[in-house]
C-alpha cells in the first residue's frame, strides 16, 4: 500500500492544524474529524465507518478507545495512537516529525494495524 493511498483521520482531541501540517510536511491525505462530519459521532461509529474503507484509513488519536476497538475486533482501520499525554502543539509536532516517516513505512509495508507514538 502506497502512502498516498493512506488517509489519516485526525480525532477531535487533537489540534485541527495537525491535518494541514501532515499534508504539507509529508504529502499524505489527512482530514480532521470535524471536516469529515464526525465531530459528534461516537468513537465506535467512527471506527465502523473507517473500517468500510478497504484498510486505507488511519485513525490518528490520543483516545485509547480506538486501540481497544482495534485489538478486540482485529480488523481495519489502522490506528495511530499518540500516547503523549497533555503536551503543547509544538511538542506534539516535534514528536510526530521524528516518527512519522517510520509510521508511514509501517502502515504501507506491513500488516501492523496499530502504531503507538510516545513522548
Amino acid at each position: 500500500m502506497q502512502s498516498k493511498l493512506l488517509e489519516f483521520w485526525i480525532d477531535v482531541n487533537l489540534p485541527p492544524a495537525l491535518a494541514v501540517w501532515l499534508q504539507d510536511e509529508f504529502k499524505v491525505n489527512a482530514k480532521f474529524f470535524k471536516e469529515l462530519g464526525l465531530a459528534a459521532v461516537s468513537d465506535f461509529e467512527v471506527f465502523k465507518l473507517a473500517s468500510k474503507r478497504l484498510n486505507t484509513i488511519i485513525i490518528t488519536t490520543k483516545d485509547y478507545d480506538f486501540v481497544l476497538f482495534g485489538e478486540e475486533l482485529s480488523a481495519p482501520p489502522k490506528i495511530l495512537y499518540l500516547n503523549t499525554g497533555n503536551i503543547s502543539n509544538k511538542e506534539l509536532k516535534k514528536i510526530v516529525l521524528n516518527s512519522f516517516k517510520n509510521v508511514i513505512r509501517i502502515f504501507s509495508q506491513t500488516n501492523q494495524t496499530i502504531v503507538e507514538i510516545t513522548k
